[in-house]
This record gives C-alpha cells, sequence and structure tokens, in this order.
C-alpha cells in the first residue's frame, strides 16, 4: 500500500496503544502497513498508568512511605504480564527483556532509598519518570523483533540534549541534531534494520542528567527526530491519537464542531495554546521550522480517510475563520492606577514578578491610556498570584488598584484568513452584542491570527455557538 510519499515516517505512539491485545494487534498492523512503503522511527509513551505511578513512587519516597515497594512491584508486575502475554519464551528476545527489566526495577528500588537520604529534588524525579518510557520501549521494541521485524533500540537521552530546566527542558536543537545523525542514520540506512524504536518524554543535559521535556514530551520527541533527519531524508511525522484530528470547536461546547482537514502550523500553534490539548504548540514550533508535514490520525481507525494534515502553507481559497476555541476557566487581573504613566517599567516588573514564579500568561490587554494593565492565568494560579502582588514590594503599595475576576472564560476566533481581512473584529462584536453576551476585554497579537475575547464564564458556550454559526457554519 502507498501510505506515504516519505522514506522517512516518525511516528508517535501513546501508552493507550499498548493498554490490551487488541491495542497491541492495531499498533503492529499500522508499523507493518507503513513499513512496505518507508523507513520507520517509533516515538513511544510509558504504558498506561506507569508515569503516575512513578511519580507516587516519588512522592512516597520524599515522605519516608512504606507504599514504595508495594508501587514498584506493581511496575514490576504489570511490564512482566506484559512480557509474558506477548513475547514468545522460546525466542532470546523473551530473556533479554526480562533482564532489562530487572536491571531496572532494581535501579528504581535504589533511586527511592537515594530520595529518601537527599530529600526532594527535580532531577532525581526526572530520572525516577523517565523509567516509563525506558521500560515501555524497551519491550515494544524486543516484541516487535520477536515478531520478526528488525527493531532496534535507542534511549533519548543518549541522542537528545536538552539545558536544565528539570521538569519541562527545551531540546537543544543544533547539538541534538549532530548526535542524531551519528547514531541513528547508519541504522535507517542499514539492511539490519526495519525501525529505530526511540523512548519518548526525555533526555539528557550535557553532563549526562536526566530531563524530561513537559507535557506532550513524546509528541515533542518525535518532532525533533523529525527535525534532526529532515537534511538527510525526505521526512514526515504522524501522531497516532484518540481523536480524529483538530477540531474547529469544542464539540463538548459546540454539536457542529467537525474535522479541520487542512490546517497551517500557525493556525494549529494558536489552536494548541487556546485550549485544544490535541498537540503542544512546541512540538508544531519544531516541526514548522523544518517545514515538516505532521499527521494527526485516530488510532482506532488507522486507515480513516479523513485526518488532520499540518502543514507550512495555510489553504488558498479556506475559510476566514479555522476555529472558534475556549479556556473556559480561567482569571483576570487587572491593576490599575493613574500613576502608572509616571511610572516606567510598571509591565516589565509584572512580567519578571509572574515569569519568576512560573506563572503563565494566557493574554495580556492595556489601554492606551496605560492606567491599567489586564491579563488572564489559569484559574488554579488565581490565589497565589494575588499574593504575591499584594506582598510585592512595587505592587502592594497603596495606589495600586489590583483585580481578580475569578468567574470568566476565554474565547479565541482563529485563522490565517483573518490577515488583511477587514471587519472580521466588527462582525466578532456585532454577532456577540446581538446576542446579549458581554465583551470583558479583547486582545489581538500583531499576526492578526486570532483574536481574543475575553467574557463571563456564563456566557462561554453561548459565544462559541453563535460565533461558529457567524463564521463556520
Amino acid at each position: 500500500m502507498n501510505e506515504a510519499n516519505s522514506d522517512l515516517i516518525v511516528m508517535k505512539f501513546g501508552g493507550s496503544c499498548f493498554k490490551d491485545v487488541e491495542s497491541l494487534s492495531q499498533t503492529t498492523s499500522i508499523v507493518k502497513d507503513y513499513l512496505e512503503s518507508a523507513k520507520l522511527i517509533v516515538v513511544t509513551s510509558a504504558f498506561k498508568g506507569i508515569t503516575d505511578k512513578l511519580i507516587d513512587f516519588y512522592d512516597k519516597s520524599c515522605s519516608d512511605g512504606d507504599e514504595c515497594k508495594v508501587i514498584i512491584n506493581e511496575i514490576e508486575d504489570f511490564h512482566l504480564k506484559f512480557i509474558n502475554k506477548n513475547i514468545d519464551k522460546k525466542k532470546p528476545d523473551y530473556q533479554e527483556t526480562l533482564d532489562f527489566l530487572d536491571t531496572n526495577i532494581n535501579e528504581l528500588t535504589q533511586l527511592g532509598r537515594v530520595v529518601r537520604l537527599l530529600r526532594p529534588s527535580l532531577d532525581i524525579q526526572d530520572l525516577i519518570m523517565s523509567y516509563g518510557e525506558k521500560l515501555s520501549t524497551y519491550i515494544v521494541s524486543k516484541y516487535l523483533n520477536s515478531i520478526g521485524l528488525k527493531a532496534k533500540f535507542i534511549s533519548s537521552d543518549e541522542i537528545i540534549l536538552t539545558d536544565d530546566n528539570f521538569g519541562r527542558a527545551l531540546p537543544l536543537l543544533d547539538e541534538t541534531e549532530e548526535l542524531v545523525q551519528e547514531r541513528v542514520t547508519p541504522l535507517i540506512k542499514s539492511n539490519n534494520c526495519d525501525l529505530v524504536c526511540v523512548t519518548g518524554f526525555y533526555g539528557s543535559t550535557k553532563d549526562k542528567k536526566i530531563t524530561t521535556l513537559g507535557r506532550g514530551g513524546t509528541d515533542l520527541t518525535a518532532a525533533i527526530m523529525a527535525y534532526s533527519l529532515t537534511p538527510n531524508f525526505k521526512s514526515k511525522v504522524i501522531y497516532w491519537k484518540d481523536v480524529q484530528g483538530f477540531l474547529d470547536a469544542d464539540p463538548r461546547i459546540s454539536n457542529k464542531a467537525s474535522l479541520l482537514k487542512y490546517i497551517s502550523y500557525l493556525e494549529a500553534k494558536e489552536l494548541a495554546f487556546f485550549g485544544s490539548k490535541v498537540l503542544h504548540p512546541l512540538c508544531l514550533d519544531v516541526n514548522e521550522k523544518r517545514n515538516i508535514p505532521s499527521e494527526i490520525r485516530p488510532f482506532n481507525d488507522p486507515k480513516a480517510a479523513e485526518y488532520t494534515t499540518i502543514t507550512k502553507e495555510a489553504q488558498k481559497g479556506d475559510k476566514i475563520i479555522k476555529a472558534i476555541t475556549s479556556i473556559e476557566r480561567i482569571s483576570m487581573v487587572t491593576i490599575e492606577s493613574g500613576t502608572m504613566i509616571s511610572l516606567p517599567g510598571t509591565a516589565a516588573k509584572l512580567f519578571n514578578l509572574l515569569g519568576d514564579n512560573n506563572i503563565n500568561i494566557k493574554f495580556i490587554s492595556q489601554s492606551s491610556s496605560e492606567n491599567n494593565i489586564t491579563f488572564g492565568i489559569d484559574l488554579e494560579d488565581s490565589m497565589r498570584v494575588s499574593f504575591l502582588l499584594r506582598n510585592s514590594d512595587w505592587f502592594g503599595k497603596q495606589w495600586f488598584s489590583i483585580k481578580i475576576d475569578n468567574d470568566i472564560s476565554l474565547i479565541a476566533v482563529i485563522g490565517a484568513g483573518m490577515l488583511h481581512t477587514p471587519g472580521i473584529a466588527g462582525k466578532v462584536f456585532t454577532t456577540l452584542g446581538n446576542n446579549d453576551i458581554n465583551v470583558r476585554a479583547i486582545a489581538q497579537g500583531s499576526s492578526e491570527l486570532n483574536i481574543t475575547i475575553i467574557v463571563q464564564r456564563k456566557d462561554c458556550k453561548d459565544a462559541v455557538n453563535v460565533l461558529y454559526d457567524a463564521f463556520i457554519d
């Protein structure tokens, strides 16, 4: 079958792709089908539920919990059952996999003791969390070998270099590209290798400390692999997901939501930032840098004719607005003072304070009079931001008024077609006004890819639906 027009495909499989016999059979079928037309790199998440157990193990180790041994036994038993059920005991792969599991379980047990001695440490936490992907990917590679496919295993800490921001490290792309080409390219070109299995979610610093890549880390690993190999291969990335692809609205809010078959990276990043959790914006950014085509395909229907394709170029002649998305629960903070005009550096001090405390800003709006700054944050950060502002040397002074509204939602109108198209903002506000929906704040970036509107939470669903009807349906 001619499933691809590339000679190298990087595939990402999540933990749910290996949760039972049926899903493993589905994964195997996908791999075999695509091997008929291309060499493969398979990037794998931890088995479903294992990362949570590893986090629990770390937490219990920090608090001298007696349950640590129970958790370790559960992790070992889960992987042992998978091995016994799926790898032929007569094949050498079976004993090699058992030995690998035994070695890594012993290492984890020792790490638990280290945590009890050293107390909490982000680098040790990252190291412990990496064992989920290490075990799943090695076991899957050996399973594929046992059924006759020539699979090679590589742990990503050997080829992906990152900074030392433990918990959500960023890749060092130039150094990583050199390592990936050195280690992986010969395997891809070899007749003794059909596919390379690479662990997702983690890398390492230059001094060999394991780092995790944060939410969407395995998706990011797949993007990094394609980025590093594109100079030598015509490549693309396929992300196998539990969903069909990007939708033009949240189906929980709009019953008219439909699949976006084609979308640009710029639009996809906006969608990912404003509520859609299909792919992480950083993963999309890495793919965009080298114009690598990406596909989001439904794992449960791998031969479906409809899925999302992401490319660098926006589709010409397409709808002006691609999607109406939302973040239902956020907080809006307004800092107001007549003295802000005469106090240069207020915005810089605000953003430094929030950045130093790992507070993510969802939107920013400032009046032209410079009397106030309004910004959005995650609802969970509301109390912490209130405390930081009211107790800071700068904003805690009496001439600043600090207001926080925890009962709001963010609506984002997204589409590359807005660029140079007059009247979009006017139609947005007219549509909302005609439906008695009050706009609390607005923001629009210079890219003109989205208009961000803030409304009361009670109006969120209505706002999404009336805008969807006005622009998309």
